[in-house]
C-alpha cells in the first residue's frame, strides 16, 4: 500500500510538476521515509539534485510534532517577588511569540516564492521535485509554528489574566519599589557608557585591521548588549509594579510610569502588546474617564517634550558647541532685548524736549553722552551673553578677533576711525550737544547729538546734516559756543571821500549806545569800536566790532542784519552819505592832432 502511494506521489510529480503538490505536503513521516529509502538505494549516480533532496526528505522526517501540555495552573502572585517572576514569565513567552511570529512571516514570503517557480517550472525541470519537497518542508514548519503560537498564547492569557489582577492581590510597597528602580537606572546607565567605550575601542581595532582583537571586542560588546536588555527588562517589570502600586491607590502618576515602560519596550510587537496590557489596566482601577482624561494630559506632555525635543536637537556646531533652535531662539531674543532695554534707558536718561525752550546744554549734553555710552554698553553686553548662552567659548573670540582685524585694516578702517574718533569726542567734549559749529560757509548750526559713528548738526534752516566724526578729529572745526555764549560781530560798511573819520566813528557809537539791544556785551578789554580797514576805489570802508552775548549768536545772519540797518539809518540821519561804486570817464580833444596829420 505504502509502495503505491509512493509512487502514485512521483508520478504525480512527474505528470503535473507545475502544480503544487497537495499530497507530498499532506504526507507523514512514513510516506517520506519510503521516499528517501528509494532515493538512497536508486541505481541512479547522486548527484548535486538528490544529495538535496535526501537532505530535503530527511528535514521533513525531523519536523517535531507541537506538545500537548497538560495546563499548569499558575497562582496568583501575593508578594512582588511572586509578582516579578510573573512578570518575567509573561514578557519571555511575549519574547517568544513574537521571533515564532517572524519566523512565520519568513517561511510565508519564501512560499510564495517557491509557488511562482513550481508554477512557472517545465513539467521535465530535474528542479521540479527539490521544489516540491523544500514547499512541503516549509508548511510543514509553519504548521507546526502556528500550533506553537496558539499554545503559547493561551499561556500568555491566562498570565495576563494574573497580571491585570496584581493591584487586587499584591500589597506593594513604593519605597522599596522605587530604591529598585534607581538602582536598575544606574546599573543601566553604567552600562550605556561601557557600551559606548567598546564600540569606540572597536572603532580604533578596525583601523588597525587586528581580526583578532577585532572578534574579541565584538563578543565583548555582544555580552555587553546582552547584559544592558537584562537590566532593561528588571527596569520594566519593576516600573510595570510601580504602575501597579499607583492604580491600587487610584493615583495619576500611572500614567507616568506607562510611559516610561513605553519609553523602554521599543520593540514594536512587544510595544503593541504592553500597551493594550497597560490601558485595560488603567480602564479597569482608574475608569474610563480619568483614562481619557490622563491620556489627554499625557499627550500634551508628550507633545511638549516633541517640541522640547525638536528645538533642543543641535542643528550644526561651532568650535564642537552644538546649537539648536532653542539656543538661537534664546540668542535672538537676548540681543532683541539688550536694544530694546538700551533705547528705554536712553529715553529716560536723555529726557529730550521736542521744543525750543530755552534748556540747558552744558546738562543735556552729559545726559546724552551717558545715554549713548550705556546703550552701546548694554548692547555689547546683550551681545556677549547671547554668545555666552549659545555655549561659545569667549576666550576664543580673540582669535576670531585676529582674523577681523585684517579685514578692518583693509575694509573696515573709516567706520573704525568714526567710531573711535566718537570715543574722542565724547570724553574730551570739544564738541558737545548744543555748541553751534561751522564746518565750512554752507555748513553751520547746533550739534543735536553725537553718536559712536556721526554726529548731527541742525541748521537754522532746521535742516539736520549729518557728518562722520572722523571730520571732527581731521579737520578745523569752528566751535562759536565752546566755553561761552559770546562772540564779536563784525559788520562792515562804508562812507563817500571827504567825510570825516571822527565824525562817522562817533555816530555809529552813539547809535549802537542808543540802540536799545540788550545783548550788547562790553567789558574793559572787550567794548564796541569802529576801525577804519580800507580806502577803497568808491568808498572808505569801516568795521563795526560789536559783542554779543546770548542765543542771538545762533543766528549770525539776523544779529548782522540788525545792526547793519542800525548803521544805515544812523548815517542817513546825520547825513553822510553812503557812496556805491562810479567811474569817471575823460574825453581828450583830438582835432588838433588830425589837423597835423593832414598837413
Amino acid at each position: 500500500m505504502k509502495l503505491i502511494v509512493i509512487l502514485s506521489i512521483l508520478l504525480f510529480t512527474q505528470l503535473s510538476g507545475a502544480d503544487i503538490n497537495a499530497t507530498l505536503v499532506n504526507s507523514n513521516k512514513d510516506v517520506y521515509k519510503e521516499l528517501l529509502k528509494t532515493l538512497n538505494t536508486s541505481t541512479t549516480k547522486k548527484n548535486e539534485q538528490i544529495l538535496l533532496q535526501v537532505a530535503l526528505l530527511e528535514k521533513l522526517i525531523a519536523v517535531p510534532k507541537p506538545l500537548k501540555e497538560n495546563n499548569i495552573s499558575i497562582n496568583s502572585p501575593k508578594t512582588a517577588k511572586e509578582a516579578q517572576k510573573i512578570l518575567f514569565r509573561g514578557f519571555n513567552l511575549l519574547d517568544k511569540i513574537v521571533i515564532l511570529q517572524t519566523k512565520q512571516k519568513s517561511l510565508q514570503s519564501k512560499i510564495a516564492t517557491l509557488e511562482a517557480q513550481i508554477t512557472n517550472a517545465l513539467k521535465t525541470n530535474p528542479l521540479l521535485f527539490t521544489y516540491q519537497l523544500q514547499y512541503a518542508l516549509y508548511k510543514k514548519n509553519i504548521s507546526f509554528l502556528k500550533k506553537e503560537i496558539s499554545s503559547l498564547k493561551e499561556k500568555r492569557a491566562s498570565i495576563k489574566k494574573i497580571v491585570i489582577n496584581i493591584p487586587n492581590t499584591v500589597l506593594l510597597k513604593e519605597e522599596s519599589l522605587k530604591k529598585q528602580e534607581e538602582k536598575y537606572l544606574k546599573q543601566l546607565s553604567h552600562e550605556k557608557k561601557k557600551f559606548k567605550e567598546l564600540q569606540i575601542k572597536k572603532e580604533r581595532i578596525e583601523l588597525l585591521e587586528n581580526s583578532k582583537e577585532l572578534t574579541k571586542i565584538e563578543k565583548s560588546i555582544a555580552k555587553e548588549e546582552e547584559t544592558k536588555q537584562q537590566i532593561s527588562q528588571h527596569l520594566i517589570v519593576t516600573d510595570f509594579l510601580i504602575f501597579c502600586n499607583y492604580l491600587q491607590q487610584k493615583n495619576h502618576n500611572a500614567f507616568e510610569y506607562k510611559q516610561k515602560i513605553m519609553l523602554l519596550e521599543k520593540d514594536g510587537v512587544k510595544s503593541d502588546a504592553l500597551n493594550n496590557l497597560l490601558s485595560k489596566m488603567e480602564q479597569k482601577y482608574l475608569g474610563i474617564i480619568s483614562t481619557l482624561s490622563g491620556a489627554t494630559e499625557q499627550t500634551i506632555d508628550n507633545s511638549l517634550k516633541s517640541i522640547w525635543s525638536l528645538l533642543s536637537n543641535p542643528l550644526f556646531q561651532i568650535n564642537e558647541t552644538p546649537v539648536s533652535i532653542f539656543k538661537l531662539i534664546l540668542v535672538l531674543f537676548i540681543i532683541l532685548f539688550g536694544f530694546i532695554f538700551g533705547a528705554i534707558f536712553k529715553r529716560k536718561v536723555l529726557k529730550v524736549k521736542n521744543s525750543d525752550d530755552d534748556v540747558e546744554y552744558s546738562s543735556h549734553s552729559i545726559r546724552m553722552i551717558i545715554s549713548n555710552i550705556g546703550y552701546y554698553i548694554i548692547i555689547i553686553i546683550a551681545f556677549f551673553s547671547a554668545l555666552k548662552s549659545v555655549g561659545i567659548n569667549l576666550s576664543s573670540l580673540a582669535v576670531v578677533a585676529g582674523a577681523l582685524s585684517v579685514g578692518i585694516g583693509f575694509g573696515l578702517q573709516n567706520i573704525v576711525s568714526n567710531f573711535v574718533s566718537g570715543l574722542i569726542l565724547m570724553f574730551e567734549r570739544s564738541i558737545k550737544i548744543g555748541d553751534y559749529i561751522q564746518l565750512s560757509d554752507d555748513i553751520r548750526g547746533r550739534v543735536t547729538d553725537i553718536r559712536m559713528r556721526s554726529a548731527t548738526i541742525r541748521t537754522n534752516a532746521n535742516i539736520d546734516v549729518i557728518v562722520p566724526n572722523q571730520n571732527f578729529i581731521q579737520n578745523n572745526v569752528i566751535n562759536w559756543t565752546m566755553k561761552d555764549n559770546l562772540k564779536r560781530f563784525e559788520i562792515p560798511f562804508g562812507v563817500k571821500y571827504g567825510t570825516t573819520p571822527q565824525q562817522v566813528i562817533d555816530v555809529i557809537l552813539k547809535a549802537v549806545k542808543e540802540s536799545g539791544f540788550k545783548d550788547i556785551y562790553s567789558s574793559r578789554t572787550r567794548y564796541t569800536r569802529v576801525i577804519m580797514t580800507e580806502m577803497g576805489d568808491s568808498s572808505v570802508n569801516y568795521n563795526l566790532f560789536v559783542w554779543i552775548r546770548g542765543r542771538e549768536i545762533l543766528y549770525p545772519k539776523r544779529t548782522t542784519s540788525r545792526f547793519l540797518i542800525l548803521i544805515y539809518n544812523a548815517l542817513n540821519e546825520n547825513n553822510i552819505e553812503i557812496p556805491f561804486p562810479q567811474v569817471d570817464l575823460h574825453v581828450r580833444s583830438i582835432e588838433a592832432t588830425l589837423s597835423k596829420t593832414e598837413e
